[in-house]
């Protein structure tokens, strides 16, 4: 096998050392003979001949190849499943946007019986919310795709009121294998924030003119109620809205159902952004960083500590999770040599910026109340 081997590498790596281990993977150290973007195509496919998964990266000042047996078969994409989640996640989201029109179903659930268009209501946060969320993950499907990615559809996850006050946890894209380079890490990671942004921008701009402006009512501050969180970005929207920073002096803007749900859509874009592991801000900073990505997560998490303690509990649970279950190290590309170019290094850098614009110390508030 070791002769098949270095056959298969004949011009594409100068081969000085190999070592077999007990799983009956090899090791092979030596020099690329051109690109490696250029070159791991190749070994690829006639490694794959041979029945192994090659993994590039840097070893000691030398090119370290390590053939893992096994070849990782491509499947098209399930498509039923995606569908289904997708369609329980709608009706949740419009359940829930029925909740944003006042429209209190769960103390009385005969209404959606006596008046089955009510639920017609909560379309404008609907739409709005998955909207976002569907251009944020179709981003993810399309780029990975064109970048020949193993990438799957979307698999939407409902989480209807009251368990939740947006009706949905979001959605995933399973991974069957590492991605190659970390040019594919950096476009595929980086795509969903930016087609969620171009959906959520013109639709919070929409939501922010349509919404009224005025004295929170009495009622709402003896009672108690929630107060959506301040981003730099939101900020500024709502400063070339209405020529004020709201809140102030006891006058807020008064969300609507297509501005609230708007602004969650940002929120999910910023909880996504978080430079962390294999979420997509972690995609970003790895492109741009490498192994030395996992320090900068650890000071995010740090982060989310503190602002946990300052500002809301619910950045602790973000850092439980992004400890525990996400992790903060992100795995290595199959190719870990290539880098990425001048015009990636700005796309990364411009992605911890968005993160930076639209991170919300304290998302939610409650204000008033006993």
């Amino acid at each position: 096998m070791t002769g098949r081997m270095r056959e298969a590498l004949a011009g594409l790596m100068d081969i000085d050392h190999y070592a077999w281990n007990e799983r009956g993977a090899i090791t092979l150290q030596g020099r690329l003979v051109g690109p490696p973007q250029a070159v791991y195509r190749a070994i690829r496919s006639r490694l794959e001949t041979l029945g192994f998964t090659p993994f590039l990266r840097r070893a000691a000042e030398r090119d370290e190849l390590l053939a893992v047996p096994g070849v990782i078969e491509h499947r098209p994409p399930r498509m039923l499943l995606p569908a289904v989640l997708f369609a329980l996640t709608f009706v949740s989201v419009l359940l829930t946007g029925m909740l944003q029109e006042n429209l209190d179903w769960l103390s009385d659930p005969g209404m959606l019986i006596r008046n089955p268009s009510s639920v017609l209501q909560g379309l404008p946060f609907a739409l709005t919310l998955l909207g976002i969320l569907g251009a944020h993950e179709m981003g993810h499907y399309i780029v990975g795709r064109l970048r020949h990615a193993p990438v799957s559809l979307p698999y939407f996850i409902p989480l209807p009121p009251p368990i939740s006050f947006i009706g949905t946890m979001g959605a995933v894209i399973v991974q069957r294998e590492p991605m190659q380079d970390r040019r594919t890490v950096l476009e595929v990671g980086i795509a969903g924030p930016l087609a969620g942004l171009v959906v959520a921008i013109p639709l919070l701009f929409y939501g922010l003119a349509t919404s009224s402006v005025g004295p929170t009512p009495a009622e709402w501050v003896q009672q108690g109620y929630i107060q959506e969180g301040n981003s730099l970005f939101y900020l500024a929207a709502k400063l070339l809205v209405f020529g004020q920073m709201l809140p102030s002096n006891g006058i807020d803007v008064h969300l609507n159902s297509v501005a609230m749900a708007a602004w969650i859509g940002l929120l999910v874009t910023m909880l996504n952004l978080l430079p962390v592991g294999q979420l997509d801000g972690g995609h970003v900073t790895f492109a741009l960083l490498g192994p030395r990505a996992v320090y900068l997560a650890y000071v995010i998490i740090g982060l989310c500590v503190l602002m946990g303690v300052v500002f809301t509990y619910f950045w602790l649970v973000w850092a439980g999770l992004a400890f525990f279950i996400v992790g903060p190290r992100h795995p290595a590309p199959l190719d870990d040599i290539s880098g990425i170019g001048r015009w990636h290094k700005a796309l990364a850098i411009f992605g911890l910026i968005v993160f930076a614009l639209l991170l919300t110390p304290a998302p939610l508030t409650i204000v008033g109340g006993s």
